[in-house]
């Protein structure tokens, strides 16, 4: 499970125990247990907990919108799992910043499908939904140099079928790490054509067919001589029924190689990109 996706499970877990106990039982406490008892290795750098106590700061706030967006449903009518998926989904998509909107949304809808009911998937994206398109009307967290984001680039999973089951492209980079191809937008370029272009330069395949959005992840850049900033990365889902690659001969990327998915999952170098390819088996297997 990748590691923002594992965190946000522990302070759902952290919130339902506050929430259970009206707010009795020690939110440090109740997450180090929860680390010990099911992920001992597991170092997120604080984010669980940071999110756990900021949401519960915030939860008048916060339980006031799920109010207003889901008038036919009491709070306290809510089931306990479904209100404080709630909480994370609200926090992260009207005050978490650095939470892009889709990520906050998405990532909810999969805590509820996960924890809750049949129907929870279902209604916490209703009223998430409706959260994000009175934010859209508003003009809120919409810039994306309001939110310190300086560079948008586009990327892709590209996989292929084989006898033996499925195979999927992953580059080496300047710093070492497997992960996938993606490259920069051409001014008044289309996303999807400058995806299809991108790719193609760094792997040779030809026949790259896009079959949907997968979602976005952020980064930090760090250049010589500049200070680091941030950029988006926007991935696609795309299919080729070709297998031979080309390395591209520029010193940015050292290998490109058809990984199975166990061996992807293993040696993917970024979480963010964990998180991305995890997505993107859920997507193929609903397809």
């Amino acid at each position: 499970m990748a590691n923002r996706h594992l965190s946000r499970t522990l302070a759902l877990q952290v919130l339902f125990e506050w929430d259970f106990s009206k707010g009795s039982h020690q939110v440090e406490e109740t997450l180090e247990y929860l680390r010990r008892e099911f992920a001992p290795d597991f170092d997120d750098q604080g984010f669980s907990l940071q999110l756990v106590k900021n949401i519960i700061d915030h939860h008048r706030e916060i339980d006031a919108l799920i109010s207003k967006f889901a008038p036919e449903w009491p709070l306290e009518q809510i089931t306990t799992s479904d209100r404080n998926v709630l909480r994370i989904g609200v926090y992260e998509l009207k005050l978490a910043a650095e939470i892009p909107p889709k990520v906050a949304i998405n990532e909810a809808i999969e805590l509820a499908k996960a924890y809750g009911g049949d129907s929870s998937g279902k209604f916490v994206n209703g009223v998430l939904g409706s959260i994000y398109r009175e934010m859209v009307q508003k003009g809120e967290k919409q810039s994306l140099s309001s939110q310190g984001i300086k560079e948008v680039s586009v990327g892709g999973v590209i996989y292929r079928q084989a006898d033996d089951g499925l195979y999927f492209v992953l580059i080496l980079d300047a710093y070492g790490k497997w992960t996938f191809p993606k490259g920069g937008i051409k001014e008044g370029e289309d996303e999807q054509a400058a995806v299809k272009r991108e790719l193609e330069e760094e792997t040779g395949l030809k026949n790259l067919r896009i079959l949907g959005y997968l979602g976005e992840s952020e980064v930090k850049v760090h250049k010589p001589d500049k200070r680091p900033y941030r950029k988006i990365i926007k991935y696609f889902l795309i299919e080729t029924p070709d297998s031979k690659l080309v390395v591209p001969q520029v010193s940015e990327l050292k290998d490109v190689k058809w990984f199975s998915r166990q061996e992807a999952l293993e040696i993917i170098g970024y979480e963010n990109a964990k998180d991305i390819f995890v997505q993107a088996l859920n997507e193929i297997k609903q397809g």
